[in-house]
């Protein structure tokens, strides 16, 4: 498996066109569908994603199982960074990014 110990790679311009693409796709959902559901199931997918990648990374029912615990502690802690960053991005441009009707 990768090693999960060390901080990710910088961002290049695959990492932000996708991210926008994702964003992009899930926004479109939110149009037509509550955006409690997209979001829970584009938490979802992003969850089985993850496990997908750990076990094809893994090779072996074993490896992963020795590899389980390392891997959610790294993608939940990623989690928490990420969400974290853009809570406080929010914060200081609420009025810009939460319009009031």
């Amino acid at each position: 498996m990768a090693d999960t110990n060390n901080a990710p790679a910088a961002p290049d311009e695959a990492f932000w066109s996708l991210t926008d693409k994702f964003i992009g796709f899930a926004n479109e959902q939110a149009a037509s569908n509550d955006v409690g559901v997209v979001n829970a199931s584009f938490l979802f997918a992003s969850a089985r994603f993850n496990t997908f990648l750990i076990a094809t990374q893994c090779g072996t029912k074993e490896s992963f199982e020795a590899e389980k615990a390392a891997a959610l502690e790294y993608f939940v802690n990623q989690y928490k960074i990420a969400l974290t960053e853009h809570m406080a991005d929010y914060q200081a441009k609420f009025d810009t990014y939460i319009k009031s009707a």
